[in-house]
Formats: C-alpha cells, sequence, structure tokens
C-alpha cells in the first residue's frame, strides 16, 4: 500500500502593510528634520564663540567716505510687521557702533533718532541714503540726496535717543526699542566731505535661545523618529513570528 506523498507546507508570507510603511516614513521625516536642527545648533554654538570679550557680534570696521554732509540708514524698523518683526529689542539686545573719524582735526557725529524727525532735518540738506548693503564682503549702495549744508550741527538737535562724537576711536552704545529709527553718520561741524572708519555690533541674545531650542528639538525629534521606525520594523517581526508558530 503506498502512501501519498505529504503536501509542503504553504511558504509564510511575509507582507509589509502600508501603515508600516507610513510609520517608516514618517520616522524618516522626523530624523532628517531633526539632523537640520543639530546643523543649526551647531551653527548658533559655533557663533557663540564669535562674541567679542564684551558680548558682541561685530561686523566691520569698514571705512566710509561721502562728499555730501551726511550719510543716513535712514529706517531701521525695529518690532514691525511681517519679516522686520524678527528685528525686536529682544533680538538684537545692545547695539554698539565703534567709530574713527579719518578726516585729521574733524570730530565725527554719529547719532539714532526717530526716522521722522532725522528725516524733518535733513530735509533739504544734501546727504546720501544706505539704500542697500552686504556685510561679507562689505559693499554699500547708496542713493544721493542734492541739498544744501544743514541749518544746525546734529548735536544740537534733541531728538537723538544715542549719539557720540569724537575724533579719535569712539563708542555709541544703545538698547534697542521699537519704533522706526534712523542712524546719521556727519561731521560735527556739519561739513561736507565726512570719511569714518566704522564697525556695528550686537549682544543678540536670541542666538543663544535658537541655538539651545535647535539643539533640544533635534534630540527629541531624533527620539521620536526612532521610536516610531522601531516600532514599525519590531511589529513586522512580531507578526512574522505569530504567523510562523501558526503555519
Amino acid at each position: 500500500m503506498t502512501t501519498a506523498p505529504l503536501a509542503p507546507a504553504p511558504p509564510v508570507r511575509r507582507s509589509w502593510s502600508g501603515w508600516r510603511t507610513l510609520l517608516v516614513v514618517v520616522g524618516g521625516v522626523f530624523a532628517t528634520v531633526s539632523v537640520i536642527l543639530f546643523a543649526i545648533g551647531g551653527v548658533g554654538l559655533w557663533a557663540q564663540h564669535q562674541r567679542d570679550s564684551n558680548g558682541y557680534f561685530t561686523a566691520g570696521p569698514e571705512h566710509l567716505t561721502t562728499t555730501s554732509y551726511a550719510l543716513s540708514a535712514p529706517s531701521l524698523d525695529i518690532g514691525g510687521a511681517g519679516p522686520d518683526a524678527l528685528y525686536t529689542d529682544d533680538f538684537l539686545g545692545d547695539i554698539r557702533i565703534d567709530f574713527e573719524s579719518k578726516t585729521p582735526g574733524t570730530a565725527v557725529f554719529v547719532g539714532i533718532g526717530p526716522a521722522a524727525d532725522v528725516a524733518a532735518y535733513l530735509n533739504g540738506v544734501g546727504h546720501d541714503e544706505a539704500a542697500d548693503f552686504e556685510v561679507d564682503p562689505f559693499k554699500l549702495s547708496t542713493t544721493s540726496r542734492a541739498g544744501d549744508e544743514p541749518s544746525a550741527a546734529p548735536a544740537t538737535q534733541s531728538f537723538w535717543v544715542a549719539s557720540a562724537t569724537g575724533t579719535g576711536p569712539s563708542t555709541l552704545t544703545w538698547n534697542t526699542s521699537g519704533g522706526d529709527w534712523s542712524v546719521v553718520i556727519m561731521n560735527a561741524d556739519g561739513s561736507r566731505n565726512v570719511a569714518v572708519d566704522l564697525s556695528v555690533g550686537g549682544t543678540l541674545p536670541a542666538v543663544e535661545g535658537i541655538t539651545v531650542g535647535a539643539l533640544v528639538g533635534a534630540v527629541v525629534l531624533l527620539i521620536i523618529g526612532t521610536a516610531v521606525i522601531v516600532a514599525a520594523v519590531a511589529t513586522r517581526r512580531d507578526a512574522l513570528g505569530q504567523q510562523a508558530r501558526v503555519t
């Protein structure tokens, strides 16, 4: 009597469900974002070491000249709407302007004041307005405004919120506050042909907060992403193990 050969056991199906694929994709996205945040945090840590001994990030010095009576940055909108809202007093912190007159025997005046008051003071005065600038390499584009000499020396005006005058190395410091401000550089006597070496710095307290937040977020997202991927793979292994035992 012959016996029929035993039928081979059916192969174990190793399926990968759609939701497990979704979990792996989501975990990968979390991991990718964490890498980006790690990069941002790394840049922030590097930036922390670029502060000077007084805690300022500084650009310059740069040599600025104009054959007119003044050089101005006509509108520094601090705390405005839209992208300018990034430049709040909490972001900028303290501002420091270091300058030195390059015209022998002529003192230079640097002042920060409300944009409307500065515009009224420079109305009808020949001056150059900063239209655009780049930091590295330094490049300043200006627009010339025709006019005559100022009716009074800049230091006699009462609207400045911060100002400094000097022939040698001098410094202006200002704790920023919300508003629309202008920066003006002139010869102290109001004469034409301004020449100055200038550097600008800020404490930028938000840099530290951004750095810490980026690093913490990177760690959290990396943990979440890894956990999601591991959960998807482990669930699949459990399913395969149970299927093999049943077979």
